[in-house]
This record gives C-alpha cells, structure tokens and sequence, in this order.
C-alpha cells in the first residue's frame, strides 16, 4: 500500500535547495507570515470597531482564547497519535531549520493557528478576511516545504482549527449575539 502521506511530502520537501528564492519563500511561510496574519487581525479588529475599543479588546481576547484552547487540544492529540517530525522518520528529508520540538509532527500547531485566524476573522467580519486565506495556504505550504510537517498533519491541523471555532460559534458567541439582539 502506498503511503500517499509520505510521497507528497517527499515531493515538496524535495524542492528545497534548488532555488534559494524558494527557499525563502518556504521558510517565511514556514515561520514569520502567521505573525503576519496575527498583525492582520489585530489591526482589523480596531478598524472594524473603532471607535469603541473595548470591542476591539474583546474579539482580540476570543481570538486568543480560542487558540489557547485549540493548543491545548492539539498538545493532547499529539500525545496520543505520538507522530514524530518527518525528519526522525525519514532522514533523507530536509529541513530548513531546526524546530523547537521534535516529539509532535500531528496535527500542526501553525496550521491550526492559521486557519484559526482565518476563520475568526471572517466570524467577525475583518476587512479582507478572505486575503487571510492565501496567507494561511502560505504558512501551510512553507511547513512541509521545510520539512516539518507531513501533508495529513497539515489537513489536521486545519480540521482541528474548524473544529474549535465551530465549538465556539456555536456555543459561546451564536447565544451571545442571539440574546442581545432578541433581549
């Protein structure tokens, strides 16, 4: 049976070292955009509700909320699944750089974070929310181009982000908005 997982990433991890604008390419998206995108949502918020900031304050607070819970979730997953970076698995990968950790390969915490502020930013109707978008695509692409994450770790981490701000929608800001606007 063919490990499709373990093919794509070779694919894509591959390309490194054949073009050193790729390889910046790579490792920007890999490491710095999600800053990017955090400076995004964070400007966005103020745009949205200014001037009342304690607006601001607030969906800059669900914002860091909700990350911390789909951190903690994502740290437990990991413990169970047990999937190490590709690199212990397959040393004929490269890696950009060294990461802090090696023990959690699944799911991506950089994607989950990503796409956690992607999908905030359209629950609260971020100017440009959908520019998000590409920008998370980036920050996912450059983590398995470094050769840091596998591609399914990739699509974890997305599911797990969609996951926890569904939680949230539905449980915590849907009763919230639909009390003030019936109350």
């Amino acid at each position: 049976m063919k490990d499709y997982n373990k093919i794509l990433f070779l694919k894509i991890n591959g390309l490194i070292g054949k073009s050193k604008w790729l390889d910046a390419f790579g490792e920007a998206g890999a490491e710095w955009v999600i800053l990017g995108m955090v400076f995004w949502y964070v400007s966005g918020v103020f745009v949205v509700h200014y001037p009342n900031f304690q607006s601001a304050f607030s969906d800059i607070f669900w914002l860091a909320a909700v990350w911390i819970f789909t951190f903690l979730l994502s740290f437990f997953i990991g413990f169970l699944v047990k999937e190490p970076r590709p690199r212990l698995k397959i040393p004929e990968s490269e890696q950009l750089f060294k990461p802090l950790s090696n023990w959690k390969s699944f799911p991506s915490d950089h994607a989950s974070a990503a796409f956690l502020v992607f999908f905030m930013a359209l629950i609260f109707h971020l100017p440009l929310a959908w520019a998000l978008l590409p920008m998370a695509l980036w920050v996912v692409w450059g983590r398995v181009y470094a050769g840091l994450h596998y591609p399914f770790d990739i699509i974890g981490g997305a599911v797990l982000a969609a996951l926890t701000v569904t939680i949230f929608y539905i449980c915590i800001l849907f009763p919230f908005w639909s009390s003030r606007i019936l109350g």
